[in-house]
């Protein structure tokens, strides 16, 4: 009796407030924890900023019966409601030194304490040098014919919260000719602070399959390497299929209660097994279905290509492209099995998004060292076969659907809640936005960047 009325409790809050998924109660304890542990502990964000402003307007109705523990010591976040009280339906995080926050979805800490590493330390940039090869931030240069006080308005602009939903945004820089000349910063947020990139993190992966691919340790062509697919009618869909997102996989991108993302990303202990099991219902290379799941599985094929250990994942990813392109700050956050998730939680400050960015405005070449090719940054920022707005793993404004009032060169990182990294090669400039933005009629950006290309010589 006492749990039949539970229910009717938590099942009138969840209609109350427009929702009737009780099977969104899980994913959100998940998303929570997660959420609430990477921007303690990467982000070093205050506890009542994020839970209020950043998740709470996410999860409703959680918050009114949420039971939140947070052990600074173990780094551990613990999400339970009032209403069911068994413990094992709590949404426990853990936060680990180079490798960030993981939900122990069905594991305990002694569970995967295999999955660990030795994080490396960064390189060593020297502090009077300005962006991107130091840490001084802004160009001491004065640009002639810049108007810089119209740049800085145009950012300023960016932080202004409309009336009718929250903007959040935590960073906006911009640089031009290689020069950082704009930066500013909100909500606790800093030059120094590691920021989730969400879907950003997929052109990361995507990065990485290039690296791997200019080296001949992959060939795109090839049959995807993934567990389980040899003998199957998955068989045939190509590494190249992955990266245009045209798997032909069964796969709900949505965040919408209990859909295949949220599912997989707060719900499942190893994110790669559950994609790779996803039903093909389209030939692959035919159909365009953006999803989390096809990133990660590039991440998978990264993980096996250089060692199949977390360890020499990382290892790969901070020597043979961050820190060759002087980011210090970036990590991939990893499942219980260790496996990095390359479609959602790279994290890096603002600074080092836009180094990702110049790198790709200049074709891949960084200090004289041609880190990825030319042609790898020239085949993803062009159309796919079967869409005109997206690329390998990288957004386009070839329509300017999204951004009619932006050169239709440009192309972009994109990540949930408004993480934009955007390269505009014909106005040799990168944009990065961060912040927390659910409506994204009101992250603003179309207006903003034509102000700043409007300031430039």
């Amino acid at each position: 009796m006492e749990c039949r009325s539970a229910l009717l409790v938590l099942s009138s809050l969840f209609i109350l407030s427009g929702c009737d998924k009780v099977n969104d109660l899980p994913i959100g304890k998940g998303f929570t924890a997660k959420y609430l542990c990477s921007y303690l502990f990467n982000s070093e964000l205050d506890q009542s900023l994020v839970t209020k402003r950043f998740i709470a307007p996410k999860v409703q109705p959680l918050p009114l019966i949420w039971d939140i523990d947070v052990d600074h010591n173990t780094k551990t976040v613990r999400v339970a409601d009032r209403i069911f009280l068994n413990e094992s339906l709590a949404a426990k995080a853990i936060h680990r030194e180079g490798m960030g926050c993981t939900v122990l979805v069905d594991k305990t800490v002694d569970d995967i304490a295999a999955h660990t590493i030795t994080p490396l330390a960064p390189p060593v940039l020297p502090t009077s040098t300005p962006w991107p090869h130091g840490t001084a931030g802004l160009t001491h240069e004065v640009i002639p014919g810049l108007d810089i006080d119209r740049v800085n308005a145009a950012v300023t602009s960016a932080f202004v919260e409309p009336e009718e939903a929250p903007r959040n945004t935590t960073s906006l820089l911009v640089a031009y000719n290689g020069k950082l000349i704009a930066e500013q910063y909100d909500l606790g947020v800093n030059a120094n602070t590691p920021l989730l990139g969400w879907s950003m993190t997929k052109t990361l992966s995507g990065t990485l399959i290039g690296i791997l691919s200019d080296r001949g340790v992959i060939d795109i062509d090839d049959p995807a390497p993934i567990p389980g697919w040899a003998g199957t009618e998955k068989a045939n869909t190509t590494t190249r299929d992955i990266v245009h997102m045209t798997s032909g996989l069964d796969f709900n991108e949505d965040y919408l209660g209990f859909s295949d993302v949220s599912h997989m990303l707060y719900r499942e202990s190893d994110q790669i097994a559950y994609t790779a099991s996803r039903e093909l219902i389209h030939p692959a290379g035919t159909h365009f279905n953006y999803n989390t799941g096809d990133a990660n599985l590039l991440a998978k094929i990264v993980h096996d290509a250089v060692g199949g250990t977390a360890q020499a994942a990382y290892d790969f990813y901070q020597t043979e492209l961050f820190h060759k392109v002087d980011i210090r700050s970036a990590f991939i956050e990893v499942d219980t099995t260790g496996q990095f998730v390359g479609g959602a939680y790279g994290f890096m400050t603002a600074r080092d998004w836009a180094r990702m960015g110049q790198l790709y405005l200049q074709e891949g070449l960084w200090n004289g060292e041609q880190v990825l090719s030319s042609e790898w940054v020239n085949y993803v920022s062009q159309p796919s076969p079967v869409t005109d707005e997206y690329g390998g793993q990288l957004w386009l404004n070839s329509r300017g659907m999204d951004w009619p009032n932006v050169p239709h060169d440009a192309y972009y990182f994109a990540g949930h809640q408004g993480q934009r990294v955007v390269i505009i090669p014909s106005k040799n400039i990168v944009v990065v936005r961060t912040g927390v933005t659910e409506d994204y009629d009101y992250i603003g950006l179309d207006g903003v960047i034509s102000e700043i290309i409007a300031a430039l010589p």
